[in-house]
């Protein structure tokens, strides 16, 4: 099932620019109850799940996705994951099951928020995947310790869009 939403996703959008990308999409997208519902902890860059990484790797070893390094201005790697010819037609072919048709039945509403967040601001999506952490309750609360965390000022503009962003996966009270 995780493996269908993540591949029906990907497809979604021409290409996810960046692993973080994915990672923290899916964070958010999980908070307003995604059914991927991958295991996270909070890591360096925010929220970071070791099961949606090996579900990638898996994804691309079975080459449903594909993946092609690009070195970023600062010597870095990063991975641009897009759907691969075998996905796009076994996705397909899944669909047309009663098992395919339930499962994008689940995901379907999910598909234009990935694709909006696959064009969010990469820092913005970073900090509102880590508000979405820390959100307890107290969006202030929350605000303050994404700041501490992020060594970032609690009025720095784009923490405050990143509250926005937050706000706008997790349910309302």
């Amino acid at each position: 099932m995780k493996d269908y939403w993540l591949s029906k996703l990907i497809s979604s959008v021409k290409k996810v620019d960046s692993r973080k990308r994915l990672q923290k999409s899916i964070y958010l997208l999980q908070l307003a109850d995604c059914p991927l519902k991958c295991d996270y902890l909070l890591h360096y860059y925010g929220p970071y799940s070791f099961e949606l990484a090996d579900l990638i790797d898996q994804l691309k070893g079975a080459e449903i996705i594909k993946e092609s390094a690009d070195l970023t201005g600062y010597g870095n790697q990063r991975y641009i994951s897009q759907i691969a010819d075998k996905g796009t037609r076994v996705l397909g072919e899944f669909e047309k099951s009663k098992t395919g048709k339930d499962l994008y039945a689940q995901i379907k509403r999910f598909v234009p928020l990935f694709q909006k967040l696959n064009q969010e601001d990469l820092w913005v999506l970073e900090l509102g995947a880590t508000v979405g952490y820390y959100y307890k309750g107290n969006w202030e609360v929350a605000l303050i310790q994404t700041a501490a965390f992020k060594k970032i000022r609690k009025d720095d503009k784009n923490l405050l869009r990143a509250i926005e962003l937050a706000k706008a996966f997790v349910p309302a009270s």
